[in-house]
């Protein structure tokens, strides 16, 4: 996997995140933020390989205009290469692709998910938070309450906007531990993320 880098956790155990650290395109963040109010998420799922022309044509068709040429397709190339890298690494030829307009705060408690693999890259809006699995306190994780799973608060993992995580989720198996994660609070500052999610 070219241009990705494994984040350690401090005590040399293996933290299970995958992070393409970018910096961000002027040409994605101008697109959005233009077209903040007019988006709506989308899903597609993909049962025998990926078709670059048709998801081109299918997230062209979905995503609004904005005033300046050329920069929906900056955005859409974007989800396009994400999405083959994704496909290359899992090696699975069935793949869930979102982009998810987030304005709540419903996935605010730390928790694994039930897939096997997934990529997460946040273009708008703050990223996504993640701990080591030495940071977890986990026969705490189900039962509501965040302080009570996170061991250090200040050992929190942020990722930044534009950056590109890989999650292990809990069927992955092969003695891996699933990622403890979850979605910044935003409700309280009235913000909304842009969130590409590819699952396995």
């Amino acid at each position: 996997m070219q241009n990705y880098q494994s984040r350690q956790a401090s005590n040399g155990w293996p933290n299970q995140v995958l992070v393409e650290e970018r910096t961000r395109v002027e040409e994605i963040e101008s697109y959005l933020a233009n077209v903040i109010e007019e988006l709506t998420s989308f899903i597609h799922v993909f049962y025998d390989g990926i078709d670059l022309q048709s998801t081109y044509d299918l997230l062209d068709q979905h995503l609004p205009d904005g005033p300046i040429a050329g920069e929906k397709g900056i955005l859409i190339d974007d989800i396009l290469r994400l999405t083959k890298l994704f496909e290359a690494t899992t090696k699975s030829g069935k793949v869930k692709l979102q982009l998810e307009i987030v304005t709540t705060d419903m996935c605010r408690l730390f928790h694994v998910d039930h897939y096997r693999q997934r990529l997460l890259c946040t273009y708008f809006g703050p990223g996504t938070e993640w701990l080591d699995h030495s940071n977890v306190e986990r026969s705490a994780l189900g039962g509501g309450d965040n302080n009570r799973i996170v061991k250090d608060a200040n050992a929190i993992n942020r990722a930044n906007t534009f950056d590109v995580l890989f999650l292990k989720g809990k069927k992955y198996g092969e003695g891996e531990l699933a990622v403890v994660h979850r979605s910044p609070p935003i409700m309280h500052q009235n913000k909304t993320r842009v969130l590409l999610k590819i699952d396995e």
